[in-house]
């Protein structure tokens, strides 16, 4: 039997639109619900660096999000996907993703998934291409990692950007140019240092309950341990929390310094992003949504 408040549904028209600075609050709020730690300042950071849209009722309520970010003129990726759960079933996230779709032609686009989104993820062609895993606590315990000789970590400076982009382009395919921009910028930032040239980069940066060590690249993954290693020294007894994908083989690890596994997500693509096989290693992501 079909409830009133069911039939109400079902005859309210929902509409699309841009997400501007003004929505972010209600989206932050569709996100808490959830039990994600997405501050207003994390939202926003997100949507200066691309776009989104969300889904309003007749009143303006807004009842759902999506947001995506171009990196170059080839790839792209999509995040902070959410419908309210009293809306669910009613197209919002089908018609969303469509929109995004056809805004992003040509583009291989990723995203991780939650159990509860991939269904709707693979009718749209997204295939797992690997798993992300949550790492977060109050780092315990720092150990020095010793690095080669000639290599030393220092603080970024701006004429790093150049380099921290190419470097991040080998690991990654994608050009995260306006990505490095804004973290070399607005967050604390490290590279290995060397004669020839830099061997890894790391940025830690304000996020939800605290502090967010991510992105991480680098060669070796004594250099990328070495990496966080600082950035659990600097922020030990605060909570920390890093995004690592499995295969970055860094889980036990972490587990050790005290940031433990809590959480895993599936890495889908519609294509899959090609790297080189010598190029340097991709250990912790910018988010789960920027990837």
């Amino acid at each position: 039997m079909t409830s009133d408040n069911t039939r109400e549904r079902e005859q309210t028209a929902i509409n699309f639109r841009r997400m501007s600075e003004a929505d972010l609050s209600a989206a932050s709020g569709l996100s808490k619900v959830l039990g994600w730690p997405h501050r207003i300042e994390d939202w926003s950071f997100m949507l200066r660096l691309g776009h989104g849209l969300v889904a309003t009722l007749e009143n303006g309520d807004i009842i759902g999000t999506i947001l995506w970010w171009s990196f170059g003129d080839r790839h792209a990726s999509v995040g902070l996907i959410i419908v309210n759960s009293a809306w669910q079933g009613h197209g919002i996230g089908t018609n969303m993703l469509t929109a995004v779709r056809r805004l992003l032609p040509g583009r291989s686009i990723s995203l991780n998934a939650t159990p509860a989104g991939q269904p709707l993820y693979e009718k749209f062609g997204f295939v797992p291409t690997g798993i992300v895993e949550q790492h977060q606590g109050n780092g315990a315990s720092s150990p020095i990692i010793a690095l080669d000789a000639g290599q030393r970590i220092r603080p970024v400076v701006p004429y790093d950007l150049e380099d921290i982009v190419t470097f991040d382009h080998a690991a990654t395919g994608m050009n995260r140019s306006a990505l490095m921009g804004e973290l070399v910028q607005n967050a604390k930032a490290v590279v290995i240092d060397t004669e020839n040239g830099i061997r890894g980069y790391s940025f830690c940066r304000r996020f939800g309950w605290g502090w967010l060590i991510g992105p991480v690249t680098a060669k070796t993954i004594e250099q990328a341990k070495a990496l966080i290693s600082h950035w659990i020294g600097t922020y030990g007894g605060e909570f920390i929390r890093i995004d690592t994908p499995a295969a970055s083989g860094l889980s036990g690890w972490l587990d050790d310094m005290g940031l433990v596994r809590v959480d895993v997500v599936n890495t889908m693509s519609t294509e899959p992003v090609v790297v080189e096989g010598n190029a340097p290693q991709y250990f912790a992501l910018s988010s789960q949504a920027l990837g």
